[in-house]
């Protein structure tokens, strides 16, 4: 149960990125400040996958989507729609390097299809009414809280760095020529890799297209068939980020030598025979993924809700598998 809800509040926590704050009233008058979040709010489906960070975030907020969009003359043209950069990208008719925006499919099929509602129809209309803006923007507040969900890049490369995994511990290298033919995965467990990334930049070296379908699962883009990132986290991410963490904790506690889990105690140590050990392990495992030390109460509820059931159940290697897939389920974990 509490696993549940520590992932349901990250759910809650990475949705904040495009729901908190609006129509507050303090860029505009109230209700343009209410057009202009509509606005952002019916294209974030369609733009909000590569423009939620990075160098232009125009949907990270309301401010961003003001300040970087609606009041910059090179993509928005008070009173002229037609001559607005945006609804030319979105009309796929823009000058330049991006003609359309978002890449790969039409805007008009993706309201079509359902993936947003708001039409091109009602940007212009948007744009015409648009009224001239306030003396003085409103600045990014520093003292607001941000937060938004960890990319599917950020889950693999973060996580093979913590768990001291690399691409070898997923992928057969005895071939010196592997990255220019199909890969073998080794034992299948739930290798997680783009398809755009090398090995695996087209089909030719795919050899298990699920885990391009788990990276995807978990939100994440391709840019060779115009996919973008997904920045919610609903059930598939979730899903896959369960089976992820259990298949690489376990991978991490049985590598050789490794001692990113497995730092102050062995698997022959266990709670009857070495309880320091465990509870130092623990916390400092607890530091190492979520980036800071646990409570005495976290680190209780971990211990004796986590990993003493477990350990009972099979063996010390089941009791810190556990632990540490619980860890990456946690909101600190999934959240930035």
């Amino acid at each position: 149960m509490r696993m549940l809800r520590s992932i349901l509040g990250a759910v809650t926590l990475a949705s904040l990125v495009l729901t908190s704050g609006a129509c507050t009233g303090k860029v505009t008058g109230a209700d343009d400040n209410c057009e202009n979040e509509k606005i952002r709010l019916g294209l974030a489906p369609a733009c909000a996958g590569c423009h939620v960070a990075g160098n232009k975030p125009f949907f990270a907020s309301l401010t961003a989507f003001e300040n970087g969009l609606v009041y910059d003359e090179r993509y928005v043209k008070r009173g002229d729609p037609e001559n607005s950069m945006l609804v030319q990208m979105l009309e796929g008719t823009a000058a330049g390097s991006y003609p359309q925006m978002p890449p790969g499919q039409p805007y008009e099929e993706l309201v079509a299809h359902g993936r947003t509602s708001l039409t091109i129809e009602q940007v212009k209309a948007w744009i015409r009414d648009l009224p001239p803006p306030p003396a003085r923007l409103e600045a990014p507040d520093a003292e607001a809280f941000t937060v938004r969900r960890l990319s599917a890049e950020e889950m693999v490369v973060s996580l093979m760095d913590q768990l001291g995994l690399t691409l070898e511990d997923f992928v057969s290298t005895s071939d010196p020529d592997w990255r220019n033919k199909a890969y073998v995965v080794n034992g299948g467990k739930l290798f997680v890799w783009p398809g755009d990334w090398s090995p695996g930049i087209s089909d030719q070296y795919v050899s298990d297209l699920r885990s391009i379908e788990r990276f995807e699962a978990l939100g994440g883009g391709n840019s060779l068939l115009y996919r973008k990132k997904d920045v919610g986290f609903g059930p598939s991410a979730a899903q896959t980020l369960v089976q992820m963490s259990q298949a690489w904790c376990a991978r991490a506690v049985d590598k050789k030598g490794n001692t990113a889990v497995l730092r102050y105690v062995t698997l022959a140590d266990t709670s009857a025979s070495n309880p320091d050990a465990v509870q130092k392990n623990l916390r400092a495992l607890y530091l190492r993924m979520l980036g800071q030390p646990p409570s005495e109460e976290e680190a209780k509820q971990l211990y004796e809700q986590v990993y003493v059931p477990l350990e009972a159940q099979k063996n010390a290697r089941l009791g810190w598998i556990g632990v540490c897939a619980t860890l990456i389920r946690h909101p600190l974990w999934i959240t930035y």
